[in-house]
């Protein structure tokens, strides 16, 4: 009858510590899920502010340039990405009247210069070379937000690991929607870096 009594007492014990660690590894889930959205709120809201913040600067390039399109890359026109990484080139263009836009009132167009011999086309070939950019290629694209008579875009580039040092000159030219041909265009270089650490 001892014995029996004493296996009862630990199966409660064996039950009740059960039951605490179900409690503690429920109570550890949840706050580990309000941490984890809590951090990608706040960094939704960082990507936000940063976007208001390039979209300014290159509001603020307008007047100074004194031309339609802007490409914030700094005074080196130069993007400099190393394989396995993702970059974006923020550009602005304004209305050559200075009319309101919408999102599609003007266009732009990427394109690869190929006029140079020691350019990522002759390295690594054209279709590879345009294959580095997500931002469509020899294509007219419509502009990603707008705001009065500016408007604003990124041209993504997404550079595979494993893809050969080289530099690239890329056109940029924007023009309105119901015309033919562009009415303004720019350039910015892109350098593939050494693959790497540092």
């Amino acid at each position: 009858m001892m014995s029996l009594l004493k296996n009862k007492d630990g199966a409660l014990e064996l039950s009740i510590g059960t039951i605490v660690i179900i409690v503690i590894g429920m109570s550890m889930l949840i706050l580990g899920l309000v941490l984890v959205r809590s951090i990608f709120t706040g960094a939704i809201g960082s990507v936000d502010e940063i976007n208001e913040g390039v979209q300014a600067k290159i509001q603020e390039l307008f007047p100074n340039e004194g031309g339609n399109l802007a490409v914030l890359l700094g005074s080196d026109n130069v993007a400099k990405v190393k394989p396995g990484e993702r970059f974006n080139v923020a550009i602005g263009a304004q209305h050559e009247r200075g009319e309101q836009v919408a999102r599609d009132t003007i266009l732009y167009r990427v394109e690869l210069d190929t006029n140079s011999n020691d350019n990522c086309v002759k390295v690594l070939g054209e279709r590879r070379t345009e294959d580095l950019f997500v931002t469509p290629v020899n294509a007219w694209n419509a502009f990603d937000t707008f705001r009065s008579s500016t408007a604003f875009a990124l041209i993504e580039i997404d550079v595979p690991t494993g893809t050969q040092r080289c530099t690239q000159k890329v056109n940029i030219d924007i023009k309105l929607k119901e015309e033919t041909a562009p009415f303004e265009g720019d350039f910015f270089l892109l350098e593939i870096k050494k693959e790497g650490i540092f």
